[in-house]
């Protein structure tokens, strides 16, 4: 019954806010043992800045992977900067890039500009889920060329080398832009290029 472990959670919120560490601890390790997510996310918290208790990074990271496991997508981001960080955990940019992705797709606003970063830079450890990430709104916007055979470049000008051309009507992502140049992704092929955004269009929803 969610009204009967909100009590001791908020008085642990509150015992936190005065800075009584371990009677927020009291209160909220009961209810994490129990599965309630945002106390096994602020106990992680507790632990990763020994808050009235020793530093205890593999505890921290053993409460965030409860909560990250329900989808509290703050303990997924936590997950994510500890295993790109290496603290108390061995490096891992795919497990990394695997929780960010989970907290972005959860709305966790760090998160996507994090994956929106690592798209644009062509990370591989986003490279396995390209196709799905351009169907996301908060990723980029898709647009249409508006003339026939545009020049597709490997960067931001006329100078530079083209790549492609595209067909009038072809789709295009736009994932980041660069004064009147845009960097987008084809979803048909997931290559990546340069278009001149003034031979453009949005594309209404």
């Amino acid at each position: 019954h969610p009204l009967a472990i909100a009590g001791p959670f908020e008085e642990g919120m509150k015992s936190l806010e005065n800075g009584d560490f371990a009677e927020a601890y009291c209160l909220w390790r009961p209810l994490a043992m129990q599965g309630h997510k945002d106390a096994a996310y602020h106990l992680g918290w507790l632990y990763a800045n020994g808050n009235g208790l020793r530093v205890d990074v593999t505890k921290a990271i053993y409460w965030w992977t409860q909560a990250a496991n329900k989808g509290h997508s703050d303990a997924q981001f936590a997950l994510g900067l500890a295993y790109t960080n290496g603290e108390g955990i061995e490096k891992d940019p795919l497990s990394a890039a695997s929780w960010f992705l989970k907290a972005a797709l959860a709305g966790n606003e760090d998160a996507r500009e994090i994956i929106r970063e690592m798209v644009r830079s062509q990370a591989s450890e986003v490279r396995a889920d390209l196709s799905m990430l351009i169907t996301q709104q908060w990723l980029g916007r898709p647009v249409r060329v508006t003339a026939d055979n545009v020049n597709l470049r490997s960067g931001p000008g006329t100078e530079k080398r083209l790549t492609d051309k595209a067909e009038k009507n072809t789709r295009l992502i736009v994932i980041h832009e660069v004064g009147r140049w845009f960097q987008v992704i084809d979803p048909a092929s997931l290559e990546y290029s340069w278009v001149a955004g003034w031979l453009t269009e949005p594309v209404v929803h």
